[in-house]
C-alpha cells in the first residue's frame, strides 16, 4: 500500500523539478538572449526591468545587462515640460445674458460687454 503513495509523491516531485528547470528556462532566455520580434522585444524588456526591480527588493544584486532605459528614464524623456503657473495665460468666468457661465482662456475672448464683470479664476 505504500507504493502507490511513494510513485505519486515521486512523480509529483519529478513534475516539480520539472516545471523549475522550464522556468529557469525561460527566464535564461528571456534575459540572456536578444530577441528582434516587434511586441517580444518590448515584453522581454518589461520582464528584465521587472525582475530586476523584485530581485533588488530581496537584496540579490543583478547581473543582467540593461537593454536600454528604465521606465523612470523613458518617463522622464517622453514628458514634456510644464510651463510655470507665472507664463500661463489667465482664465476668466462670466455670466451671460441667459444667466449660464461661460468661461475664456482671455479676456480678449470675453465678449465686450461682460468684459467689465468678468472674473479671472484662481489657479
Amino acid at each position: 500500500m505504500e507504493t502507490p503513495l511513494k510513485l505519486k509523491l515521486l512523480k509529483l516531485f519529478a513534475w516539480f523539478l520539472l516545471s523549475v528547470a522550464l522556468l529557469t528556462a525561460v527566464d535564461r532566455l528571456l534575459v540572456l538572449v536578444p530577441i528582434e520580434i516587434p511586441g517580444v522585444t518590448q515584453a522581454q524588456t518589461f520582464y528584465i526591468d521587472f525582475r530586476g526591480r523584485l530581485l533588488n527588493l530581496f537584496g540579490f544584486e543583478t547581473t543582467a545587462k540593461k537593454s536600454g532605459q528604465s521606465i523612470e528614464q523613458m518617463i522622464e524623456a517622453t514628458q514634456q515640460q510644464v510651463p510655470d503657473k507665472s507664463s500661463k495665460p489667465q482664465r476668466y468666468l462670466y455670466v451671460d445674458e441667459s444667466g449660464a457661465l461661460q468661461f475664456a482662456d482671455s479676456l480678449q475672448q470675453v465678449p465686450a460687454r461682460y468684459r467689465e464683470h468678468a472674473q479671472p479664476l484662481a489657479e
